[in-house]
This record gives structure tokens, C-alpha cells and sequence, in this order.
């Protein structure tokens, strides 16, 4: 499969940083540092930010760009990281091809019997999935919210969707705590 370690590497990116769809859209290889753990992304309002990314996300960018120029021929003439070969030749991934490609995942994971949910991923949901195991982890919500770009609290906290079992949890661990 020729594409598979670009969409590992995309795929992980969004769930490692938490970014939206049209940030690693336009993710350029200026943007990555490698060393620090992080990125340069332009926001919602042409905001620029840089936002942190997990090393395994990272090592997995790392894959993809070590097989990028020889799998994507003409690559190299292009600054952004994610990019497909059409018509013989590298063109950036946009936000829609980015979108199908996460529907395609989806659809191939629920195809199995014992995984099938009968829900859809997307990017969006991939964002929130992350912002759920930022809190999970014990992450502040403030740190959260800048990592997400959010203008307000309110926002950030509609991504983190804790059960009432996790609720519950969380209480008797405070509880614990004051023994």
C-alpha cells in the first residue's frame, strides 16, 4: 500500500497534537521541530501558534518522510509534509482528500466484525479524542485549551467528554486523597 506510512504519520500527528484538519493541511516542513517536540501552526484567524506533539507521533512523521521523495516523486518542489501523487506528480493533501482518507480508515476498522461501532471517525472526532485523553492523563484544562487553540474555556470543555463513570472515578480519588 504506497500511502500507508504518510496516513499512519497524518493520522498520529492529529491525534498526538490535537490540531484541526486545516492546520496539518497546511503543515510545512519549516513548521516541524524535531528537537523541541513541536510545531508551528496557523490558527483559526491566521493565528499563529506552536503547539507541543507527542514523540511517537513524531517517529511516525519520521517514517513517512524517510519514503516520501522516493514514493511521491516530485515531492521535493512542494513545502508541505503531506502530499499525494496525482496525475504523476506531488500536490499537497487538502483538507477534503485529508477527510475521505480518515473515512476510509473508519470504514475498513468498522468492516471488522468485532471492532464495527456503526459510528464514523473524522478529523474532528480525532480531536476530541485527544482532548479526552489530555484530561484522562491528568492534563490541566488551561494547558488544553491553548493546546487546542481555543478562545475560552467553555470550548475546551465540550471536547472533554468524560463519562459519569469517569466522574465517579475522579471523586473517589479526591476522596481517597483527603483520607
Amino acid at each position: 500500500m504506497r500511502d500507508k506510512e504518510r496516513d499512519i504519520a497524518l493520522i498520529s500527528m492529529m491525534l498526538g497534537s490535537g490540531i484541526r484538519v486545516s492546520e496539518i493541511a497546511s503543515l510545512t516542513f519549516k513548521d516541524i521541530n524535531l528537537q523541541k517536540e513541536q510545531i508551528d501552526i496557523i490558527r483559526k484567524g491566521n493565528k499563529a501558534d506552536t503547539v507541543a506533539v507527542l514523540p511517537s507521533a513524531l517517529e511516525d512523521l519520521k517514517d513517512y518522510l524517510g519514503i516520501r521523495d522516493l514514493r511521491y516523486p516530485g515531492s521535493k518542489q512542494t513545502p508541505y509534509v503531506f502530499v499525494s501523487k496525482y496525475a504523476g506528480a506531488s500536490r499537497p493533501l487538502s483538507v477534503r482528500a485529508i477527510q475521505n482518507l480518515v473515512n476510509k480508515y473508519t470504514g475498513a476498522f468498522n468492516s471488522q466484525e468485532q471492532f464495527d461501532s456503526g459510528q464514523s471517525l473524522s478529523p474532528h472526532k480525532l480531536r476530541h479524542s485527544f482532548a479526552t485523553e489530555w484530561i484522562k492523563n491528568g492534563g490541566n484544562i488551561i494547558l488544553l485549551r491553548d493546546q487546542l487553540g481555543h478562545n475560552s474555556i467553555e470550548t475546551t470543555q465540550k471536547y472533554t467528554n468524560l463519562s459519569s463513570e469517569e466522574s465517579k472515578k475522579v471523586m473517589k480519588d479526591i476522596e481517597k486523597s483527603r483520607d
